[in-house]
């Protein structure tokens, strides 16, 4: 009974918000912009993680947060440290290299915009 009623809930809930959320995110060149007005790496990050497509879409979108989000700590890392976030990128263009199709293009810009914005959590400026 439980969980027919959290199920319920939840239904309803995602059929509630998605509408929104899916209006706010149809516009891929408005989202782009959002994106590069983006006050700091953090709402770059949720701006792009609001409207994913799980296609080559999100490559460009990424890319722009990626950079978004390097500025603010890249030149601050000391060697060691730009050498780990570069293993953090090449890590994941390599899970996904072998790997056809759009999709996981898409999984390997959302892993290195998420890469960039744990590094900019951690070592940039707010």
């Amino acid at each position: 009974m439980r969980k027919t009623n959290l199920m319920s809930i939840c239904l309803l809930a995602a059929f509630w918000v998605l509408p929104a959320a899916a209006d706010d995110c149809s516009d891929l060149e408005a989202q782009e912009a959002k994106v590069a007005a983006a006050k700091n790496c953090g709402e770059a990050h949720k701006l792009y993680e609001a409207c994913l497509w799980g296609s080559t879409a999100d490559i460009q979108r990424g890319s722009m947060v990626t950079e978004t989000c390097e500025k603010a700590f890249l030149s601050s890392l000391k060697p060691a440290q730009q050498k780990s976030y570069s293993r953090k990128k090449d890590a994941c263009a390599k899970k996904y290299r072998n790997q056809s199709g759009t999709m996981y293009r898409s999984m390997e810009a959302v892993c290195a915009a998420d890469a960039a914005h744990d590094y900019w959590k951690k070592y940039g400026t707010k």
